[in-house]
């Protein structure tokens, strides 16, 4: 279907792709979530400790953000509505083999299986979604998808320790297949294909696989600092760099990237990715801090300690219903400043008194702040590109995003276990420390938010 056609497109049939699309969304974020609860129990099966299993949470994250880079460029030329379907069966049948894992080793190699195919979904679904939607609408269309995704985020947590407590940690895999056969059936029959018509030539295969071994260098030099020798994980960290600065060399000679960091020389579309990265990284901070300070040092259970997510999972929800009627009214741009300030003083709050009703207060407030931190900075950003790039756009912002986020995960995990003491179960010094990263996360997003996205329409042609 051509851009010309998708204009004619009814609003009824609109919000039945958003339905497809979100429910694709859906599941990667329920799933995450539940995972994330669940990692000290999953732990305790297992023999390990929960910070071992850090690689269950880091090495999905770090296939997903890989496959995010891939998963536009591959829409605009094989089909997006081809390549979402293909995913979204990706994810349901590896959830098969992650259940029935018996092993740690197992566990994190189907879960970084399961990253490549649930990094599939969000941009793909956020390139169909915006290509059929007029370019003013696109900021509204972005915040009701975000709504339908935190639904994921809302049921996750509580979802995940219900399974657990209930059945078994393994029961949170095997109910991906159901909504991955829903999910599939849905954009089958409601979503048409798309693609970019000027999309040609060769996947940049090389380029794949600079950023997947620079990744995986620097996160396991990270992950490793407790327990080699210096000039080990230094090693290993410094190789990783070296890839990734031949990547981004790369990157920018080739015609055809897999993440156009061109797209940065646009000073909207750069302050965008920037606060996104700083404010999706204060979100992953959240889930490894909360659910080890519940867990492992407040003694809750993984079904309270998944209650008690719910006061940020509800605040996701509402204000990304909220968001749906804001951003018509006030844009993108004021509603990112806003959620990294939201952010921000949640971290505060947090560094100062971590007891349980100053954490529940935070986590009310900080939901406000994870919600608008992740949809407006892919709206604002996609806004500032031509309809059929919007693919490229989507892959591209949301790669920076999790590519960075989960390496900050990385570092909150390396610093617990570091400070964890002799007996390598003190979380308390390594909680605090992170909450300390994640005050200066978000005020560097804040500061990005504020000096680098143009104030008016006006600046933002004169930036493209």
């Amino acid at each position: 279907m051509n851009d010309a056609t998708n204009q004619h497109i009814t609003p009824a049939r609109r919000t039945a792709i958003l339905i497809a699309c979100g429910l694709a969304q859906f599941i990667v974020a329920a799933d995450y979530w539940s995972v994330a609860v669940a990692l000290p129990p999953m732990a305790e099966d297992l023999g390990v400790r929960a910070v071992d299993l850090q690689w269950v949470v880091s090495g999905y994250i770090l296939s997903f953000s890989v496959m995010l880079g891939i998963a536009g460029p591959l829409g605009d030329r094989l089909g997006r509505k081809r390549m979402l379907l293909i995913g979204i069966a990706a994810f349901g049948i590896v959830s098969v083999f992650t259940g029935m894992a018996d092993s740690p080793g197992m566990v994190i190699a189907t879960r970084i299986a399961l990253g490549f195919g649930g990094g599939l979904l969000l941009p793909l679904g956020a390139a169909i979604l915006a290509n059929i939607t007029p370019s003013a609408g696109i900021p509204r269309a972005m915040a009701m998808l975000t709504a339908i995704n935190a639904t994921g985020v809302a049921i996750g947590p509580a979802l995940g320790g219900l399974l657990t407590d209930t059945l078994n940690w393994r029961w949170i895999f095997y109910l991906n297949i159901p909504f991955s056969i829903l999910a599939f059936v849905m954009v089958a029959t409601m979503v048409r294909e798309s693609r970019d018509p000027d999309s040609s030539g060769r996947i940049d295969v090389i380029g794949i696989l600079l950023i997947m071994t620079s990744l995986g260098l620097i996160s396991i030099g990270i992950d490793r600092i407790p327990h080699w020798p210096t000039g080990e994980w230094a090693a290993a960290i410094a190789v990783g760099l070296v890839c990734l600065g031949v990547f981004v060399l790369r990157e920018l000679r080739i015609p055809k990237p897999i993440i156009d960091l061109r797209l940065l020389a646009n000073r909207t579309f750069a302050g965008y990715t920037l606060a996104g990265m700083f404010s999706n990284s204060c979100w992953c901070l959240l889930v490894i801090i909360t659910t080890m300070l519940l867990q492992k040092v407040d003694r809750y259970d993984a079904l309270d300690a998944g209650l008690f997510f719910l006061y940020l999972s509800v605040s996701v929800v509402v204000s990304s219903t909220l968001a749906t009627y804001l951003t018509g009214r006030f844009g993108p741009r004021p509603l990112t400043i806003v959620a990294l300030f939201f952010q921000l003083t949640a971290m505060v709050l947090f560094f100062v008194d971590d007891r349980l009703t100053p954490l529940a207060i935070g986590l009310l407030i900080a939901g406000v702040g994870c919600s608008w931190g992740w949809a407006m900075p892919q709206a604002g950003a996609i806004g500032t590109l031509p309809r059929e790039k919007v693919g490229l756009a989507s892959g591209s912002i949301l790669t920076v995003m999790v590519m960075v986020a989960n390496l900050m995960f990385v570092v909150s995990a390396t610093m617990m276990d570091a400070m964890s003491g002799p007996s390598g179960d003190d979380y308390e010094p390594g909680i605090h420390a992170s909450y300390l990263l994640g005050i200066c996360l978000a005020a560097a997003g804040l500061a990005a938010a504020w000096m680098v996205i143009p104030r008016s329409p006006a600046s933002t042609a004169e930036a493209t």
